[in-house]
């Protein structure tokens, strides 16, 4: 079966809300799976430091680029296409393997990373459902492109709480600041908006 690039971002980006709750789990009751050999240390580090759920959201993010290019444009900017695929690894290549457990510095970088990862791809897809909402008439399809919008504004959000929720922890604050609910609550407007923008569309036709 083959699964197109649309599943393929929700997938990955609901890969990473798992890992995301597994991670609590692992912190809230400190659970630690490498003991009896399930898992290495490493592999137990990726999902307890929310480093896991980080990659798949790179990888939502640079499937989104691809998207992007096949709904508003009419090929690649080849620039672009370098920039955002060197970078897409470079941040992977962060999550993955320089960070350091515990070191909420390094976590800060990590999510402003992943911030401006979002902001190249999600700025101009939203700059693009704004032009594409205001040309055209038949309603379903100017409140997808309105949904859309509201998207990528709420996707980019996300990272940006995440990181500002970091920075406060690193000046002292215990955690769980009003900056990280922020941060999940606009995850929940961000798949909204991407159900009413194109799947939903995609069931009335």
């Amino acid at each position: 079966m083959i699964i197109n690039k649309q599943n393929k971002i929700f997938i990955n980006y609901f890969i990473a809300i798992v890992f995301s709750w597994i991670s609590k789990v692992f912190v809230v009751f400190q659970v630690d799976v490498t003991q009896d050999g399930f898992i290495t240390t490493w592999m137990y580090n990726l999902i307890s430091d929310f480093r896991f759920s980080e990659f798949f959201v790179v990888i939502a993010i640079f499937l989104s680029y691809i998207l992007k290019v096949n709904v508003f444009e009419k090929g690649y900017n080849k620039l672009q296409k370098y920039i955002v695929i060197i970078y897409g690894i470079f941040s992977c290549a962060y999550v993955l393997f320089i960070y350091e457990d515990g070191n909420t510095l390094l976590d800060i970088i990590a999510f402003l990373i992943v911030f401006i990862y979002m902001v190249m791809v999600y700025s101009p897809f939203l700059r693009r459902a704004i032009e594409s909402y205001r040309a055209v008439e038949e309603k379903t399809y100017k409140q997808a492109f309105l949904s859309l919008a509201i998207m990528s504004v709420s996707f980019m959000m996300i990272f940006l709480n995440f990181a500002i929720d970091r920075v406060l922890i690193f000046l002292g604050s215990l955690g769980f600041t009003v900056f990280y609910f922020l941060a999940w609550s606009f995850a929940i407007i961000g798949i909204f908006g991407a159900y009413y923008g194109y799947i939903r569309p995609k069931s009335t036709e």
